[in-house]
């Protein structure tokens, strides 16, 4: 059987979780009747795990993926599975050329049941990063993490799809990370889903929006331009997925950051968005047709999400948005000057496919590296991450590991200050 048959088959089969402390199995996911008869996970679950994290990676008898390492797989988009010392969550759940058979994205909304990841953490509420997230939750029975107000919105998903017969209840366990209505950077919060294992952090980001043009310094503009051979190479199918309504939530953005206990506490930090860390413009405050840019929260709660950024543990893995919606303006500018607070030593930028046309990320990869000389004042070393810039689609599931024990991530301490 193929590995989308064994997909389809366990699909259909009704799936367990638990919720609150981790498994302690590290497995990931939560078995119910889906295991084999010496109590290790189902074919169709090992099938899965070794597909999207590699063979390499995941026990061939029990389907564990390595306790001892942190693995990220890119599906598309700022959507990533992640293996946290064996334990999976999902960063988004959008997939970009969701269709009904495996294309141009290899895989189809359907295969990320086998997965059983823990739970799933949403950026903001936007369909490219919120589609599917109420459908997985309740086929899964996996909480969710968002702003107030997408599990709004995630819960009309849920009677949506339970009135079309696509999921067996009308409810999901959606947990606001952030209040409603909250300004960003005025709330910090602790998310204890995963702990003792992982420290999580979080706050409500600035979604990008068209801001100001910056005069301080020269803006080198980005060719947001897609590669013309991309149709004909990927020719588009049936398109299949379980979208979001994004009504109330969409653009309220969250940050998480997770500090993995132990070691040298290798320390991550997700955002699928990249905010104007100077003036707050972004697209949640309205735009204003006579100036051609979006309304502003203004330099004061600009300045505390900035701050909520410097005050975070000192971080290794960075993984933000590339694209800011005032690239036009601004080019690259909003993306360095996230990662220059941040001050993590990689960066693997996400936020390809949608926002970025398909296959730009080199248009906005050469902006990126003759914008950072150009940075007034001018950026430090430690404000330089190692940026490790993927395609799409040819990076998709190329599992990213990480050895959390590597001494490239020894730290003094939990925090810069």
């Amino acid at each position: 059987m193929s590995f989308r048959g064994i997909a389809s088959a366990l699909a259909a089969l009704a799936l367990s979780s638990s919720t609150g402390a981790l498994a302690d199995h590290g497995g990931g996911g939560n078995d119910g009747g889906d295991r084999d008869h010496d109590g290790g996970a189902s074919a169709a679950t090992i099938a899965s795990r070794q597909f999207f994290f590699g063979a390499e990676n995941v026990d061939a008898k029990t389907g564990v993926v390595d306790k001892d390492k942190v693995i990220f797989t890119w599906l598309t988009n700022a959507t990533l599975a992640a293996s946290i010392k064996g334990h999976i969550v999902m960063l988004d759940t959008f997939i970009h050329r969701a269709e009904a058979a495996p294309g141009r994205t290899p895989f189809v909304v359907e295969d990320l049941l086998p997965l059983k990841p823990e739970m799933i953490f949403l950026g903001h509420g936007h369909g490219d990063h919120a589609d599917n997230a109420a459908w997985l939750s309740s086929k899964l029975n996996i909480p969710i993490f968002a702003s107030a107000e997408t599990c709004i919105d995630l819960q009309a998903d849920a009677r949506k799809y339970f009135a079309a017969g696509a999921i067996n209840t009308n409810t999901v366990e959606c947990h606001d990370v952030t209040s409603f209505g909250s300004e960003p950077g005025s709330q910090v919060v602790k998310i204890d889903a995963m702990e003792p294992l992982v420290s999580i952090t979080a706050f409500r980001h600035l979604h990008s929006g068209t801001s100001s043009h910056e005069t301080s310094f020269a803006i080198t503009p980005v060719q947001n331009i897609a590669d013309p051979r991309d149709p004909q190479l990927y020719p588009p199918g049936v398109a299949h997925s379980f979208t979001t309504t994004g009504v109330t939530g969409g653009p309220v953005s969250i940050w998480y950051s997770f500090v993995v206990k132990g070691g040298n506490n290798f320390t991550f930090s997700w955002h699928n968005t990249t905010g104007d860390l100077v003036n707050g413009c972004t697209i949640d405050k309205g735009f204003t047709p006579a100036t051609g840019i979006n309304n502003c929260w203004g330099p004061r709660v600009a300045a505390a999400v900035k701050a909520r950024i410097a005050a975070l543990p000192t971080t290794d893995l960075e993984m933000g948005s590339f694209v800011s919606l005032g690239f036009a303006v601004n080019g690259m500018r909003d993306p360095i000057e996230n990662s220059a607070v941040l001050m993590a030593k990689v960066w693997i930028p996400i936020h390809q496919t949608n926002a970025a046309l398909p296959t730009s990320a080199p248009e906005f990869q050469v902006a990126y590296l003759k914008q950072l000389n150009q940075m007034v004042p001018a950026l430090t070393a430690a404000q330089r991450p190692e940026a490790r810039w993927m395609i799409d689609p040819v990076d998709y599931l190329k599992p990213l590991v990480y050895d959390p024990n590597d001494a490239r991530w020894a730290k003094p301490s939990l925090n810069k200050h």
